[in-house]
């Protein structure tokens, strides 16, 4: 009887602790795993300090996606949002958010986001301005954004920010035309967003 009573309370232990682990960490966690990291620097235990950085690195990237869902409406022209991807290596950040209305869909992307593809929407607007004028191709601006629409086929948007970064959003199945992907991008926070990623605002 005993051994059941212990069996049971060491069950009971071990949920609580899978129930812990799965809560999602608080802000306020940030400042703990900075402050341990001052802790080891003055120890001058430098791979603790590294170790530490690496899990307040995790936990950057876990509010930087909440503030980008946040950034992303949840609903733009009746188009639902899913939960939005963010993905980031070698200081490039790519961000995806799929929206769908009915049969309807439209994929949103943003890459270059991050140091390390801060050219990139650059480089593209560049060739873009080369280019000039072409058929199959509209060139107009959303929130003080140079954007270009490729009418020719499958629709596709692209957005410039100031942040460096390309802004794309084409139809997931070829059901959207071009007007729709156009008051799409209308709808968007795109200069709220390009400010939080060239980090002049939060």
């Amino acid at each position: 009887m005993n051994s059941l009573r212990c069996l049971s309370r060491l069950a009971c232990a071990a949920l609580f602790a899978i129930f812990c682990a799965s809560l999602p960490a608080a802000a306020e966690d940030i400042n703990e795993v900075f402050k341990k990291v001052n802790e080891y620097v003055q120890q001058k235990n430098y791979p603790k300090a590294m170790e530490e950085l690496q899990w307040a690195q995790k936990e950057l990237e876990k509010l930087n996606q909440q503030r980008l869902s946040e950034l992303l409406p949840k609903t733009i022209e009746g188009f639902v949002g899913e939960e939005t991807e963010v993905q980031s290596a070698m200081g490039f950040t790519s961000i995806e958010r799929q929206y769908n209305k009915g049969d309807q869909g439209i994929h949103l992307s943003i890459a270059g986001a991050g140091s390390a593809g801060g050219g990139l929407a650059g480089l593209a607007k560049m060739g873009m301005m080369m280019e000039g004028s072409q058929s199959g191709k509209d060139q107009f601006r959303v929130d003080g954004r140079t954007a270009s629409l490729e009418t020719s086929g499958a629709p596709e948007l692209t957005v410039f920010l100031e942040s460096g970064s390309m802004l794309q959003l084409r139809s997931s199945d070829e059901s959207v035309d071009s007007a729709t992907l156009k008051k799409f991008a209308q709808g968007l926070k795109i200069g709220e967003l390009d400010d939080y990623l060239k980090g002049s605002k939060g």
